[in-house]
């Protein structure tokens, strides 16, 4: 099994398509990923199972989807978790360039994720499913998660902060990070369609 510092620098200057779990994924015809390197977060492998790399912190998913999560090919997680590459945290707020000395959470799967992609030197890096909000009667793009059902008021807001305060540091260091979700309440990242992203 690979260690942590193997991962360090392992794709510069390469792409990468982050999988996140909001209702717009399901918009997304996602079979072309299959000449991309992809990072699925939490249940994306419900909706694209093929993902090189993968992230969970919740211990919930790894007791309902045990096989699942077996079988990814590299899962990044936080310590104390049954299996998978074990990161020290180090609190919700602020943002690890050496993972080595743990990683923040940011409230949110896709920030850790974020930085994991960072710290293997990725140079683009695309955002699928990544809404910030809820659509309808949907939390996911499975449908409905009712431990997600407040979360405009209560999660999402703290992830949209993280994410705002190290948006301009990504781009002062060469980082693009882009966001293919239109309507994403996330708007401190560019956007771009799916269909751009992919001539990259």
């Amino acid at each position: 099994m690979d260690s942590l510092k193997d991962f360090k620098g392992r794709h510069l200057s390469k792409n990468l398509f982050i999988l996140a779990s909001g209702p717009s994924l399901a918009n997304y015809d996602l079979s072309p990923l299959s000449r991309r390197i992809t990072m699925g977060l939490n249940r994306s492998f419900m909706a694209y199972p093929n993902s090189y790399y993968h992230c969970v912190f919740d211990h919930r998913l790894f007791d309902l989807y045990k096989e699942e999560l077996d079988r990814a090919r590299v899962l990044f997680t936080l310590e104390d978790r049954p299996h998978g590459i074990p990161l020290k945290y180090l609190g919700a707020r602020g943002f690890s360039w050496d993972l080595e000395s743990g990683i923040y959470s940011g409230y949110t799967i896709s920030y850790f994720a974020l930085q994991v992609a960072v710290y293997m030197g990725f140079e683009r890096i695309f955002f699928l499913g990544l809404d910030l909000k809820l659509l309808e009667d949907k939390t996911h793009f499975f449908g409905h998660d009712y431990h997600s059902k407040n979360h405009d008021q209560t999660e999402f807001p703290k992830m949209l902060d993280s994410f705002n305060l190290i948006a301009p540091t990504l781009k002062e260091r060469g980082i693009q990070v882009y966001n293919c979700c239109e309507s994403s309440k996330l708007e401190c990242f560019p956007y771009i369609s799916f269909e751009d992203a992919l001539k990259y």
